[in-house]
């Protein structure tokens, strides 16, 4: 090479380094002018997103109250805010960065959050703010003994296509892997993914109550209304101690007769036939003793058995079963207010509880009435009670969220001779259903059931944890689980009435003794169960598909006694478990999300 032509090429890679270092400088300042406008424009997302937030408080409170103007006005101001983040959130930067390889993925997630709550804004929420005066407790509210039927079944429509886009959107947003995300993301996409979840579950509500209570109220029925006594513990809550019948004519209802369930126990005759499953893991008691009749936890199996007892034993032919427990006695005390039963007992949110599961067997603990007293008293609690309901009285949000709340803890279960009815309720917490099938698939039970005849359950704290452990290459999981129980009985709990303590048969006066029933998903298993770490004899059984392991577990006054058992699912069962238990006196809610191990 001559010296002019190592000059020329000096030269020449002088100017590409020098061009090369000017692009990239041009890069530099553009990548970071971009970096800039991302970050403004997702500060103004984020400032809009939290308005819209603000927005839907504000909402949220105008549709309670039935204030239709200033739901209008909160919805345009969400579907502005919203608009506004989704349309940033939708520009070309946002659209280029979705497709780059670790950011994409964060960036998609929150686009796919806000362009879902812009369609819940736009098309979701208008239809109920346009019955906002009516879509609130006041709807549902009896005036002068009478629910307006018309006007529950007037808001289905809406209701219904509010829920079909809260529904899509929840469906949206759930797709997204929060756990893939980063950390600064993960909170806020979960719990947009819970409060639409959440959303949507209402929605459904609502709309297969504007179907069913309509139908339910809409010309002449009779209904049984159960209480069950969680004092002593039935798989669905607690013994059917006491009945009311309730009259209803076109949305007017009327109390009926009253009974105690004693009144139709060891019968001699099977209401039902009973299956070889059923006698095996309940006993013939299922169908021979009213008070027996929710041995099994599934609800519209009770409710059926019941209704052929009370048909026959009093001549009352019912269309369906309701049933409550005293918990949710007290919730509805919190928006009915304090009411005054016959014998001068104040009844209140406060002391529902222990009056209606304690007192009343320490205040009327003579037996030789055969329970005369004892039956006086609830007789008189559920007139006062169901009149002061039934007359207006109280603040009706507050009553149904009362009622809401007692069905999210399985407290509330309605069932319904007719098909189409029963169709509506099938999957819906009121049910009360034993899950079956596909249903089954994952979901762990934990049901308890007294076999002692005492009302020591009164006494009884109990929670049950559960963990997935391992997933096979076919999708089955297993679950370790933990039921404890304890009991909350004073020392000297042998002598408390008899009422409470019980005849003694079965376990010492003053301790528990109870079944528990430990229910695997669809196709499952139930092994290694064990009583404080001791191997202990269990029966083994099924019941509609799933495997079950009964064990009987006995506590004294201020024990705790640990149950765990080793749970096995069927196969292809790889997402997330539901753990359904029998809800007990203690208020919160006895179900909980089991992660998946796959």
């Amino acid at each position: 090479m001559t010296d002019s032509q190592h000059a020329r090429h000096t030269n020449n890679k002088k100017k590409r380094n020098t061009t090369l270092l000017g692009l990239l400088a041009v890069a530099v300042v553009a990548l970071a002018g971009l970096g800039i406008f991302t970050f403004t424009q997702l500060a103004s997302a984020k400032g809009d997103i939290d308005g819209a937030a603000t927005n839907a408080s504000g909402l949220q409170t105008a549709l309670e109250s039935g204030d239709q103007p200033a739901a209008a006005r909160s919805l345009t101001s969400l579907q502005t805010n919203i608009g506004s983040a989704d349309s940033t959130l939708g520009s070309f930067v946002f659209s280029a960065a979705s497709k780059l390889p670790v950011l994409g993925k964060n960036v998609d997630a929150v686009r796919t959050v806000t362009s879902s709550l812009k369609q819940v804004a736009d098309t979701g929420l208008p239809p109920l703010v346009d019955i906002a005066d009516q879509f609130n407790g006041k709807t549902f509210n009896p005036q002068g003994g009478a629910i307006n039927v018309d006007a529950i079944a007037g808001i289905g429509p809406n209701v219904a296509k509010a829920g079909k886009v809260i529904t899509a959107a929840s469906g949206e947003v759930d797709r997204i892997n929060t756990s893939a995300l980063m950390g600064s993301l993960q909170g806020p996409v979960k719990d947009v993914q819970d409060k639409l979840s959440h959303a949507s579950e209402i929605s459904k509500r609502a709309t297969t109550a504007s179907e069913v209570v309509p139908q339910m109220l809409s010309g002449k029925h009779t209904y049984l209304l159960l209480f069950q006594n969680n004092a002593e513990i039935r798989a669905t809550g607690g013994l059917p101690g006491a009945y009311a019948v309730l009259n209803i004519d076109n949305g007017k209802i009327k109390l009926g007769e009253q009974g105690s369930g004693g009144s139709m126990g060891s019968l001699d005759y099977d209401a039902t036939d009973i299956s070889d499953e059923e006698t095996e893991l309940f006993d013939t008691k299922l169908v021979t003793d009213f008070r027996d009749i929710n041995f099994t936890p599934d609800f519209p199996r009770a409710a059926s058995i019941g209704a052929e007892i009370i048909k026959r034993e009093k001549n009352i032919d019912v269309d369906g079963v309701l049933s409550l427990d005293p918990v949710t006695l007290s919730y509805v005390l919190k928006g009915l207010g304090p009411v005054t039963l016959a014998d001068g007992t104040t009844l209140t949110a406060d002391n529902a509880v222990d009056v209606l599961l304690n007192g009343v067997y320490v205040a009327y603990p003579d037996l030789r009435d055969g329970g005369a007293a004892q039956d006086a008293f609830f007789a008189s609690a559920t007139k006062q009670i169901f009149d002061k309901v039934l007359s207006g009285e109280g603040d009706p949000n507050a009553l149904l969220k009362a009622l809401t709340r007692a069905t999210n803890e399985r407290r509330v279960q309605v069932w319904d001779k007719s098909s189409e009815i029963s169709t509506l309720l099938s999957g819906t917490a009121v049910a009360g259903e034993l899950p079956v099938d596909k249903a089954a698939k994952s979901t762990l039970g934990f049901y308890l059931n007294d076999a002692t005849g005492a009302k020591m359950q009164y006494y009884l704290d109990y929670d049950v944890e559960a963990k997935a452990s391992k997933c096979t290459d076919a999708g089955a999981q297993t679950y370790s689980t933990v039921t404890t129980l304890r009991s909350t009985a004073p020392a000297d709990s042998a002598t408390l009435p008899e009422s409470i303590r019980g005849p003694g048969f079965g376990a010492p006066a003053g301790s528990m003794l109870m079944n528990v029933y430990v229910y695997a998903p669809n196709g499952g298993k139930v092994t290694d169960v064990t009583i404080d770490k001791e191997e202990v004899a269990t029966f083994p059984g099924t019941h509609e598909g799933r495997g079950v392991r009964l064990v009987t577990v006995q506590i004294n006054p201020g024990q705790t006694v640990t149950v765990e058992a080793t749970v096995v699912s069927g196969k292809d069962q790889r997402g997330d478990a539901r753990v359904l238990a029998t809800p007990g006196i203690k208020p919160g809610t006895k179900g909980s999300v089991v992660k998946s191990a796959c």
